[in-house]
């Protein structure tokens, strides 16, 4: 199917399940104002630290999937989620729930990096595009799924979706498991990826090395020009972006609009990246990462700009519309760029270093949106943040080369 080997297909049906059980997060805010009654101040500082957790799960995770392979950190990650889950359940003390919420962000970030090097280790790299895009279309078809089901458990209890989401993870993990075995995955003592199949994997070779040093890896990554610049401008683009989730609900609360509007600016945002991103893929293989993400960048900037002057429900309907059209390339091309820069025995760490971009955004954008809002406007922030694509824009024009150089010696490494 679409040129992809079967030992990737079994992951992404695992991927997509699991974005359509995964819900509590994104009910977290409402959970504590309605159930705990926890002022919206406090419900916000206390669902960021998820976000502040999941920069220790990524970091870590990535470098010990490097060391004793991605299914053993794939598998811990989502049974210890779904024992987090089921802890939280019985949580009324927002401290607590903080502190919780906490490890739970940590636990359940660890499979993220393993998950995208256990990609580039099955998928050979002139398919890589491919297997990116279609991982985030399996995320935003089960993001977009997933509040709707949540929505039908919260009828009856909100501790309801705790365990439901639980049982997700621990019903998919199984499946996992049961798919790795069948499909003759193995390990070396060192970690190694092996498959039964030779046409199965990578074009290169298994991606752990004997007697791999966490610490090395770690150096080689952070000392890594071409990588560590892509983090930092994704970082200003994620910042950002992440406004979409809580600067523009507040601003469009203040101009007179309500959670119905919101929702369906959110639905837009869904059923585009849901129509049109496998047609896209088509489009991505013609062009190249670079030039595919600064598209990316500068199309968002147009809809961000078009939210400066937005008064009406209509107008951020066409902000959400561009804002789209450039989250399309952006999150999968990204994603297959930093799978290109990585070496073959430190893809995990390379994975997790860049996946810390999406765990601090997702803590530090709505601290970040609600200072802006509440010192300088709505119309400040759509400003700086339409300056900040730009910004993004121009500095993967200017470290372009950097980058095509890194690819072509892991390409040659490879041969």
């Amino acid at each position: 199917m679409f040129g992809l080997p079967l030992l990737y297909w079994g992951l992404w049906l695992a991927i997509l399940i699991l974005w359509m059980g995964r819900f509590v997060i994104s009910f977290m805010s409402i959970y504590l104002v309605s159930e705990l009654h926890v002022d919206a101040g406090t419900a916000g500082s206390v669902v960021a630290m998820y976000g502040f957790g999941g920069i220790f799960g990524c970091l870590f995770g990535g470098a010990l999937s490097d060391r004793f392979g991605r299914e053993p950190m794939i598998v811990a990650g989502e049974l210890g989620s779904a024992a987090m889950l089921v802890v939280l359940s019985f949580i009324d003390d927002p401290a607590v729930m903080g502190a919780t919420l906490l490890v739970y962000g940590a636990i359940s970030s660890i499979p993220t990096p393993a998950i995208a090097a256990y990609i580039a280790d099955v998928v050979p790299v002139r398919n890589q595009k491919r297997a990116y895009t279609l991982q985030t279309w399996a995320v935003n078809f089960g993001f977009a799924i997933g509040p709707i089901i949540a929505n039908q458990l919260i009828r009856f209890s909100y501790e309801l979706m705790f365990y439901a989401e639980a049982a997700v993870l621990v019903a998919v993990t199984v499946m996992l498991v049961a798919f790795f075995h069948r499909m003759g995955v193995d390990r070396t003592d060192h970690g190694a990826l092996r498959t039964g199949s030779v046409t199965d994997a990578a074009d290169g070779p298994s991606p752990a090395a004997p007697n791999v040093s966490m610490a090395a890896n770690y150096r080689r990554a952070l000392t890594d020009w071409p990588l560590m610049s892509m983090v930092l401008l994704m970082f200003g683009y994620t910042v950002a972006y992440f406004q979409m989730t809580s600067g523009l609900p507040i601003a469009m609360t203040e101009i007179g609009l309500g959670t119905n509007e919101y929702s369906m600016v959110l639905t837009i945002n869904g059923a585009i990246l849901c129509l049109l991103q496998i047609p896209a893929i088509a489009v991505f293989n013609r062009m190249s990462n670079t030039r595919v993400l600064i598209l990316g960048m500068l199309m968002t900037a147009v809809g961000y700009a078009f939210q400066i002057g937005a008064n009406s429900w209509h107008g951020f309907v066409a902000a959400a519309v561009l804002w789209t059209l450039g989250e399309l390339g952006t999150f999968p091309i990204a994603a297959t760029t930093v799978a290109s820069l990585a070496p073959a025995d430190a893809r995990g760490t390379y994975q997790g270093v860049y996946n810390l971009v999406w765990s601090m955004s997702q803590g530090m954008a709505p601290l970040i949106g609600g200072w802006v809002l509440a010192n300088m406007g709505a119309r400040f922030l759509w400003e700086a943040c339409t300056a900040m694509f730009l910004l993004v824009a121009l500095g993967l024009r200017l470290t372009k080369s950097a980058r095509e150089r890194a690819v072509a010696r892991n390409l040659a490494g490879l041969v």
